[in-house]
């Protein structure tokens, strides 16, 4: 089963065999979304071997910037909404040129039209992120879209220049599109990591629980249920960084076969 995939950036050559002198056999394009197995690595250099039609086996060299490893995930906010476009003329103008804060004078010669992204984390509680863009109406066509708790889809671009507000996604079932940064979501691969540290940490409080319990010294403070919760803190602290070393050792191994 394929759940892992690159969205590439940038016009890169596609060869046969993870050597240079291998042919090519294909160039993948900008905005492609292609499924990939594993990273390789011979004679010094990265490889991605990929998927291409028919399941044919390939491989691409892992240069800084032609790709982006999309991130399989699933969303924790009550609901996030974003939007869609496509353009109306030719050639594509950048998407900094088509998206404004409200009355930017850049759109005054132009038909404004406006649309409220929103990452709403609970209701409730009024935790909600918004925005009102303003877009030239003449140029694209919008349109909503929308995730809610637990939706699965991939982010399949993302930066980390803190003025860029978008991540772009694609549940790779149709709906697609951007949303804001500030969404809040988690890493589908990375939850059973989650999952054991939350077990642990129970296990451990109610450990060091019963056994001061049984000593008697939570008669004589009950403190010592804060001291169980900073033990359990720095125990899960430590199995994460050991779960993460683990993974780069096996991530290395991987590259080799």
């Amino acid at each position: 089963m394929k759940n892992r995939y690159l969205k590439i950036l940038q016009e890169i050559s596609v060869h046969s065999n993870h050597e240079i002198s291998s042919p090519k056999i294909e160039t993948l394009l900008p905005n492609q979304i292609i499924p990939y197995n594993r990273e390789k690595r011979r004679n010094g250099i990265n490889w991605m071997e990929i998927y291409l039609k028919n399941d044919k086996i390939a491989y691409i060299k892992k240069e800084h910037d032609t790709f982006y490893k999309c991130e399989n995930v699933t969303l924790n906010d009550e609901k996030a909404i974003g939007f869609n476009y496509s353009q109306k003329t030719s050639p594509p103008i950048p998407m900094d040129k088509l998206f404004f804060p409200e009355n930017h004078p850049d759109l005054t010669n132009n038909e404004v039209g406006k649309f409220k992204l929103e990452s709403v984390e609970d209701t409730s509680e009024n935790k909600i992120v918004h925005i009102t863009l303003d877009y030239p109406k003449d140029l694209i066509d919008l349109e909503e879209i929308e995730f809610k708790k637990d939706h699965e889809f991939y982010v399949v671009n993302s930066t980390y220049n803190k003025n860029d507000i978008f991540i772009e996604v694609d549940n790779l079932k149709g709906k697609k599109g951007f949303l804001l940064k500030k969404t809040n979501y988690s890493n589908i691969a990375d939850k059973w990591m989650s999952n054991l540290a939350i077990t642990i940490a129970i296990l451990v409080v109610v450990g060091i629980f019963l056994a001061f319990l049984a000593s008697g010294w939570i008669v004589i403070s009950g403190l010592m249920v804060l001291v169980g919760f900073v033990v359990a803190f720095i125990l899960i602290f430590v199995l994460q960084i050991a779960l993460m070393i683990l993974r780069g050792i096996f991530n290395q191994i991987r590259k080799r076969f």
